[in-house]
């Protein structure tokens, strides 16, 4: 058990990200958003800005925690290794730490897998679950078999004790008319979660949160969309229209066919799309799907966007497929914002190899333009603009 009472909550939290070659250190003042790369799964660590100023409201220092990837069964990737590495064993997030707000967009093992272990680790006060759960062939729910990832994490997470001694308040179902308060600056918006399946897919019960700010200039915008599939966005679309254009889209259910649709694209707009996928296959297509890519694309054409696709498959799969279970770590996008800037990159983007031109090999890509190139003396790969 490794929760402790922390004496102070740490002041200050450095981020180490790539920009332009160098190092840089994050405010405390700024809102991160950290996309993990736990392959074909999800895991968002979100840290609203501080003002060092506790119980006023504004800029607390919230920390959120979105989905936590898979259990690691059945080949697949053990999501909270990444995840006690990236946060618990460095000073992002060092366990005993408070989480404010946890949220299981839906009960699938490559969303929940990874929670058990943040329970386990750190003082979690607020936890939030769409209240679906799927049964087996004896008509046992899975949040009744401790043997399954669903089951493992609802344990927890409905018995979950603070270090001092209150009750996590767990919500299971009902997070459409749960308010998410992170801070005063902030506009949370549950736009979608349902407690029965919907439209046959176990996906379509996902918490869907988009994440603003207040104030005039404030523009910049996140739409997590869990794996929420075509027939949630073809929802969204009729219940909120222009009201989805968002700055960053984290696409759902890791860039699939099912997911991400040309009307859905036209409405939300994005600048950023986020791609949380590895290498495993679903329905013998590997992740994203190319036809995602190109609607991605054709939309960007259309609407003079100029999309940036960001993905943490990056390094996954060319020019040889990384083994599953061994492609995490490597590709954690990080956004950083005032509300009116935005820094988006990859961690680790490419360093600065001598053997690779730093104008040409590019840790950004854009749809229909991903491509690979290894140094002439081998090397890490990286992503590079077609034609370039």
């Amino acid at each position: 058990m490794r929760k402790f009472i922390m004496s102070t909550i740490f002041a200050l939290l450095t981020v180490v990200m790539f920009v332009t070659s160098s190092y840089a250190e994050v405010s405390e003042d700024l809102l991160q958003v950290h996309f993990i790369d736990v392959g074909t799964g999800d895991c968002i660590w979100i840290h609203t800005g501080d003002d060092g100023i506790d119980g006023n409201g504004r800029m607390e220092g919230y920390n959120i925690i979105i989905d936590g990837g898979d259990w690691g069964k059945f080949g697949r990737a053990n999501a909270y290794n990444t995840i006690s590495e990236y946060l618990g064993q460095s000073s992002r997030l060092p366990f005993g730490s408070t989480i404010d707000w946890m949220i299981l967009t839906h009960p699938h093992s490559d969303h929940n897998g990874g929670l058990h272990g943040v329970l386990r680790d750190y003082d979690v006060k607020n936890i939030l679950d769409p209240g679906y759960d799927k049964t087996n062939d004896e008509g046992v729910p899975d949040r009744l078999r401790p043997s399954s990832a669903y089951g493992r994490f609802f344990i927890a997470a409905s018995t979950e004790i603070l270090q001092n001694g209150e009750k996590a308040n767990f919500i299971w179902g009902n997070a459409e008319s749960t308010t998410l308060n992170w801070g005063s600056e902030l506009v949370v918006d549950v736009l979608w979660s349902s407690r029965e399946l919907v439209h046959g897919d176990l996906n379509n019960v996902s918490i869907v949160i988009r994440l603003s700010f207040k104030g005039t200039g404030n523009d910049i915008s996140f739409l997590f969309m869990g794996d929420a599939e075509g027939h949630v966005e073809d929802r969204l679309v009729n219940l909120v229209g222009d009201g989805l254009e968002t700055t960053v889209l984290k696409a759902g259910h890791h860039g699939s066919d099912s997911s991400t649709t040309i009307d859905f694209l036209q409405h939300v707009k994005p600048e950023h799309v986020v791609i949380l996928a590895g290498n495993q296959k679903f329905g013998g297509t590997r992740l994203p799907w190319d036809g995602t890519l190109n609607r991605i694309q054709t939309v960007s054409n259309q609407l003079n966007l100029n999309t940036q696709v960001w993905r943490t498959d990056r390094g996954d799969k060319t020019p040889t497929v990384i083994p599953v279970g061994e492609e995490v770590g490597d590709d954690t996008i990080v956004a950083i914002t005032d509300g009116r800037t935005l820094n988006i990159n990859y961690i680790d983007a490419p360093n600065t190899d001598p053997d690779v031109d730093p104008n040409r090999c590019q840790g950004i890509t854009r749809a229909g333009e991903q491509c690979k190139r290894r140094p002439s003396s081998g090397g890490v790969l990286c992503w590079q603009h077609r034609g370039n």
